[in-house]
C-alpha cells in the first residue's frame, strides 16, 4: 500500500466528506493521484463503503431502533471452523456487525430490532435453535455516549454538582 493510500484512508475514516480537492491539498498530491488511489482502493475493496454516524434520536419522532450486544458460544466443525456458522447468523437483517472475539465467548454479534420484543424472537427463534449455536448472552444497549470516535452532542454538557449534606 503506497503512502498516498494510508494517508487518504485516514483522512476518510475522520471525514468521508472530504472533497477530492481537499484530499489533494491535504496530501500534497495532484487530484488526478487522489482520484486514481481512491478508484484503487475502492477496486481492492479496501473501502467498502461510505457512511455517516447519525444521531437516531434527532432523526424521528418515533422510538429508534434499539441494539442489543449478543454474546455467543458455538460448537465449531472440523473443517469448517467458525465461517459455516458464522454466514448462518450473518445472513440475519438482524444483524448488523458480527465479530470473531476471544475469550469465553466466540462471537459478538450486534442486532437491531423494533423494539425488546423484536431482539428477544430474533435470539430465541433464529439464532439459538442454530445447530451448532452452545448459548448465547444478552445485552441491551441503553444509552449512546460515543460511536465510532463520534462523541454524542448531549453528553458535552457540564457535569451536574455532587449533593453535600
Amino acid at each position: 500500500m503506497t503512502k498516498l493510500e494510508k494517508s487518504l484512508i485516514t483522512l476518510l475514516k475522520q471525514n468521508a466528506r472530504l472533497s477530492i480537492t481537499a484530499l489533494a491539498d491535504m496530501t500534497n498530491a495532484s487530484e488526478k493521484d487522489v482520484e486514481k488511489a481512491i478508484a484503487k482502493l475502492e477496486k481492492d475493496n479496501v473501502i467498502l463503503q461510505y457512511t455517516a454516524v447519525i444521531d437516531d434520536e434527532k432523526v424521528s419522532k418515533t422510538r429508534p431502533k434499539i441494539r442489543s450486544l449478543i454474546e455467543v458460544r458455538v460448537q465449531t466443525e472440523k473443517k469448517a471452523g467458525f465461517n459455516r456458522i458464522a454466514k448462518q447468523i450473518f445472513q440475519h437483517k438482524n444483524v448488523v456487525d458480527h465479530f470473531l472475539i476471544s475469550g469465553s465467548y466466540d462471537f459478538l454479534i450486534i442486532v437491531e430490532g423494533t423494539d425488546l420484543m423484536d431482539i428477544a424472537l430474533f435470539v430465541s427463534n433464529k439464532l439459538a435453535p442454530l445447530e451448532n449455536v452452545k448459548s448465547t448472552t444478552t445485552h441491551f444497549i441503553l444509552k449512546k455516549y460515543k460511536e465510532n470516535g463520534v462523541i454524542y452532542e448531549e453528553h458535552l454538557q457540564k457535569p451536574r454538582l455532587a449533593i453535600t449534606p
